[in-house]
């Protein structure tokens, strides 16, 4: 009867690996034999970024495409050099952050898709691929199988197709890394969410995301939204257009958007305030803004609860979201333009008085 090949398992201390097992293992792996080993997140299976063939013996390995991206691990941040020629500052504020951890950047390279590089917080894979160089990697299990969190069920699940095993215990994290993708803006975006969430990516940009909600996004969020980027640019000295530079993005949304601008009252008020409602256009709040926003600013009582209602059990989002004063902001709509500039002295007023002061980076 057929029996699937075991491959050998090396046993590695976590912290302080054998390095004669650890060249053996490399030794094996360079030759053109996959690799199973340890990361803090998952067990990956891995081969040689660039050998002849090495791409596709993966691919079939993991019974998926061979033209299907996978992502390249490094072992520090000098062997980054070999895959990308030049990584923009914002890109580089990420890595140097996060490096090494669980977190898989995509890096523009020239191609259409970029290339993912991650360089994991776990020693052996480290010193490993210090010795092979970069690998081109993904989780140790076969198509739909999930990613295993020990090498016995790595090798259970994938074993049959490696040449080596590297057995470092169980996984710390034991989820799958985060990743990101940056457009040509220098924008990211969220592809998969791991342990390292947008807020703590935002705060390694420099960012600060403000996001105010009422209910429909006619009144009272854009007056607070104008209101806020017109003070946040006297306070750092620049006109509103440029706040996004120096990394402030201020926003607002509707529980229930109808969609249109403004309220003629808003915006005219709004320019008696020296702050611009113009061009604003409703929108409708969604989980993104939510997630994406370092504070959330309800503007009145039915307006928290329904956000807390929406989002119950998600503490990274509730742990951030509060009203704009104790009380609330009464709704101006339907009532005459005094009604308007009493709604907006206000909400100027919790800003400067609450909320200024956090939003403002040192």
């Amino acid at each position: 009867m057929w029996s699937p090949v075991t491959p050998r398992t090396l046993t590695l201390d976590s912290e302080n690996p054998d390095p004669d097992l650890l060249r053996e293992a490399a030794g094996v792996i360079t030759s053109g034999d996959l690799v199973i080993f340890p990361t803090e997140t998952v067990y990956g299976i891995g081969t040689v970024h660039g050998l002849a063939g090495a791409r596709e013996k993966l691919a079939t390995a993991k019974e998926r495409p061979a033209d299907q991206p996978f992502t390249v691990h490094i072992g520090s941040l000098d062997q980054l050099d070999s895959l990308v020629t030049e990584i923009p500052d914002r890109i580089r504020h990420v890595i140097d952050a996060f490096f090494p951890g669980p977190l898989t950047v995509i890096l523009p390279d020239g191609s259409d898709s970029g290339v993912g590089v991650r360089c994991p917080a776990n020693t052996i894979a480290r010193e490993l691929i210090q010795l092979t160089g970069p690998l081109i990697a993904s989780s140790a299990n076969r198509r739909g199988a999930a990613p295993p969190l020990n090498c016995k069920d790595a090798v259970e699940s994938i074993g049959s197709e490696v040449g080596i095993a590297i057995d470092g215990g169980p996984c710390k994290v034991a989820e799958a890394s985060t990743i990101i993708r940056f457009d040509s803006t220098g924008a990211f975006e969220i592809l998969r969410q791991g342990l390292i969430t947008r807020s703590m990516i935002s705060k390694a940009l420099g960012e600060f995301r403000v996001l105010f909600v009422c209910t429909g996004n006619t009144c009272r969020s854009p007056m607070a939204e104008a209101l806020c980027k017109q003070l946040l640019a006297k306070r750092e000295g620049v006109p509103a257009e440029e706040l996004s530079s120096l990394g402030y993005h201020v926003e607002s949304a509707a529980l229930y958007s109808g969609g249109g601008p403004a309220s003629d009252h808003a915006v005219t008020v709004m320019g008696e305030m020296n702050a611009n409602a113009k061009e604003h256009v409703s929108r409708q709040l969604s989980h993104e803004m939510l997630e994406s926003a370092d504070l959330v600013l309800a503007l009145a009582p039915n307006h928290l609860e329904g956000i807390r209602h929406a989002c119950q059990g998600e503490n990274e989002i509730l742990d951030k979201l509060f009203m704009i004063n104790p009380t609330g902001v009464a709704d101006p709509v339907g009532g005459p333009i005094e009604i308007y500039r009493s709604c907006a002295s206000e909400i100027k007023n919790a800003i400067v008085h609450q909320w200024l002061e956090r939003i403002v980076k040192p």
